[in-house]
């Protein structure tokens, strides 16, 4: 050894002197015009030799020594040493060497892991930090993914880690992945897993050496034992499996379920059928209720995003998310967290959960109240005894608040059919108003700026020149082209959807065969609605003048994504989804989180825009209400033949036919009266009872013709 080096502790692992390979990075604190080298010992201990160049020579002693501010690293395949130091007296250094030979690889292995501080505790740690290759799935590795790590290699407690520079940027449960021998020493991970946002099916540990391989192979064999289902994991938290406290859990998905499992001991906590008809999911990606009659409801909240994309995107959850809304059991939380199923019998509605086994009769409920949110929703539900507050994403306290209606309105007798009928037709008016003309004012509230209802009656004025201009550029750029869309099909759709919709009600009676007074009526309904067309050619009329006022960069707009935004499981709309313009609000919304969009005006676009806008707000202040008083009193006459004659049918028929029927026109006159209470959709304020509200105040206020009575 050396004389520079003095007195070391430990076993010698590694000596620059010796591999004239070490190259100098980048230092601090050190001599400029001397030459620095480097001694690594097991227990554990660093020192630089500083040759101090014109001055004196200075050891500089890291002892011991510890990860992360001793890294000692070995890249490119396990090939080469990197060494990032920080030692006393504020110096640093970072030195690399070239590839080493087999017999410095074979040495460093000497380090058993000991910088690491737990190193003791493990059951498993690489030597030092080696080299791994990460294995990306198919299109998710794109430039910004790391093609190689440094990191220690650990296994403890049940779970394979990546630990670099005092951070776990990646671990597996160990009973979650598998391993096979690779080349000399390395291994080949499968498993998928998080890296920065990153999915990946596994990755290559460069073990250093063959005696290391052996030794991580038997340490993760006797871990794991047994078959062995791989899937990608992340770390979550769940609640209701016993206990109040919210439990860590690893959730991992495969193709064929979703399983929890503690992290610790790898027992399964429960396991989530994917193919499952009866399994039933409600929430969002960051935090979802799933159910099953085997594990009951659990609440799952899960820290990673885009884990949560990827549960959002498997076809087998998105499923289970489609049949919740419409099937009667509906997984939600109580106000206190805890995570319930709603079912619905004729004797009642049941909430189960853990710990909670309550039945509450219909004609006990003396109010039920739904206070609509923007990401998360409360129905208050009560009675003499009971004060429920049940929270769920928005669409699903709306069926849920549909199903107490529709459940409570069932209770009714055959008799009550004909008014239940009736009172439909009246709140029919509420439907028509908002399902053909509320995406117009929902357009009128994001040009504002995302006013309440009291604001709809405020014009919109031309802002400044600059990012606010910008922004109600495109939003009405946008909103107009979906507004077109809309307006297509009311006329083309709507017609024959209230015609599918009555022929539901009488279908237990007719045995699914459609009457024929239903067909004849198809084509008064479509004379009926053909009024909504001025407004169409309104919206193209300003669609066109505006693209002459203003050069926006289409490409530059924000763009509509009907698959939802918010990553809403089951998000589809309760009713008729043709009719909901997510479109508006999303394009108000891309700029409301800081997406500044540039609109080029020119001076002589001025007259131009005011033009535009002056048009604008006749159409919604003027023009919608007149044209909203006269389909609804087009539609009303023949709705209310429909109505008349669906009692008829209902009558008429034998009494085993009548319980269908009657439960077909309780929901039919919930779904009505429950989804004027709530918004169209997310990111929109406005219920939809509110802009029928104003649409039917503003027509009376528009100046219409006095005609002399006679």
């Amino acid at each position: 050894m050396p004389v520079a080096w003095g007195s070391v502790r430990g076993r010698v692992v590694f000596d620059s002197t010796h591999h004239h390979l070490l190259v100098e990075r980048q230092s601090s604190g050190f001599s400029w015009t001397g030459t620095r080298s480097l001694l690594l010992t097991d227990h554990p201990a660093v020192y630089v030799h500083d040759t101090g160049g014109l001055g004196n020579p200075v050891v500089t002693t890291l002892d011991p020594a510890a990860d992360p501010d001793a890294t000692i690293e070995l890249v490119d395949g396990s090939t080469r040493l990197l060494a990032d130091l920080r030692l006393p007296d504020g110096r640093s250094i970072e030195l690399t060497t070239g590839e080493l030979p087999p017999q410095a690889l074979a040495a460093l292995t000497g380090l058993r892991g000991r910088l690491m501080p737990d190193a003791a505790a493990t059951d498993f740690v690489s030597p030092c930090a080696i080299s791994i290759t990460p294995r990306y799935e198919a299109g998710t590795g794109d430039d910004d993914a790391p093609a190689e790590l440094a990191a220690y290699v650990v296994i403890t407690g049940g779970r394979l880690q990546l630990r670099s520079r005092g951070r776990i940027p990646l671990e597996w449960p160990v009973n979650r992945v598998t391993a096979t021998p690779v080349g000399p020493s390395a291994v080949e991970l499968r498993g998928g897993a998080l890296l920065g946002g990153h999915f990946l099916t596994g990755a290559t540990l460069h073990l250093v050496t063959p005696q290391v391989r052996t030794a991580f192979l038997t340490v993760i064999g006797a871990a794991g034992p047994g078959t062995r289902t791989v899937g990608t994991s992340a770390p979550v938290s769940l609640r209701g499996l016993g206990g109040t406290d919210a439990v860590r859990a690893d959730c991992v998905l495969s193709e064929a379920a979703l399983e929890f499992q503690a992290p610790d001991d790898q027992r399964v906590l429960a396991r989530f059928d994917l193919g499952d008809r009866q399994l039933r999911i409600a929430g969002t990606a960051e935090r979802f209720v799933v159910f099953s009659p085997a594990y009951g409801a659990v609440t799952v909240e899960c820290a990673s995003e885009v884990f949560g994309r990827r549960l959002h995107s498997n076809a087998g959850l998105r499923a289970a998310a489609e049949r919740t809304l419409g099937s009667g059991v509906l997984p939600a939380e109580l106000a206190d967290g805890r995570p319930v199923a709603c079912a619905f019998a004729p004797d009642g509605m049941r909430v189960k959960g853990d710990g909670v086994n309550v039945r509450i009769p219909y004609e006990r409920i003396t109010a039920v109240e739904g206070r609509p949110g923007p990401s998360r929703a409360e129905l208050r539900l009560t009675t003499e005894r009971t004060d429920l507050r049940v929270v769920a994403q928005p669409e699903l306290v709306q069926a849920l608040h549909t199903e107490v209606r529709a459940w409570s309105n069932a209770c009714a007798g055959a008799a009550q059919v004909p008014a239940m009928l009736r009172a439909a037709v009246g709140l029919e008016e509420d439907y028509l108003l908002y399902t053909v003309f509320g995406p117009f004012y929902e357009l009128h509230a994001a040009l504002l700026g995302d006013i309440g209802a009291d604001g709809l009656s405020r014009p919109v004025e031309l802002p400044e020149a600059g990012d606010e201009r910008a922004r109600v550029a495109a939003v009405l750029q946008v909103g107009l082209h979906e507004l077109q869309a809309h307006l297509d099909q009311v006329a083309t759709v709507l017609p024959a959807f209230l015609r599918h919709r009555d022929a539901l009600l009488v279908a237990a009676i007719t045995g699914g065969v459609e009457p024929d007074w239903l067909k004849a009526g198809e084509p008064r309904l479509r004379a009926a609605l053909a009024p909504a067309q001025r407004a169409a050619a309104e919206t193209g009329a300003l669609a066109a003048q505006l693209s002459r006022v203003m050069d926006l960069d289409p490409d530059a707009l924000p763009k509509v994504g009907y698959a939802g935004a918010a990553l809403s499981l089951g998000a589809a709309a309760l009713l008729n989804p043709v009719f909901a313009v997510s479109g508006i609000s999303q394009a108000y919304s891309s700029h409301a989180q800081g997406e500044q969009r540039k609109a080029q005006v020119t001076a002589q676009s001025e007259r131009g825009w005011a033009v535009v806008l002056d048009r604008w707000n006749a159409l919604v202040g003027a023009t919608l209400p007149v044209l909203a008083y006269v389909v609804t009193e087009n539609v009303f006459a023949p709705r209310w033949e429909s109505a008349r004659r669906i009692g008829q049918e209902i009558a008429a028929a034998p009494p085993p036919a009548r319980l269908p029927a009657l439960r077909a026109v309780a929901r039919r006159l919930a779904v009505l009266d429950v989804m004027r209470r709530y918004p169209g959709g997310a990111g929109v304020r406005l219920r939809r009872g509110e802009i029928a509200d104003h649409l039917r105040a503003a027509r009376e206020s528009v100046r219409t013709p006095r005609f002399l009575d006679f």
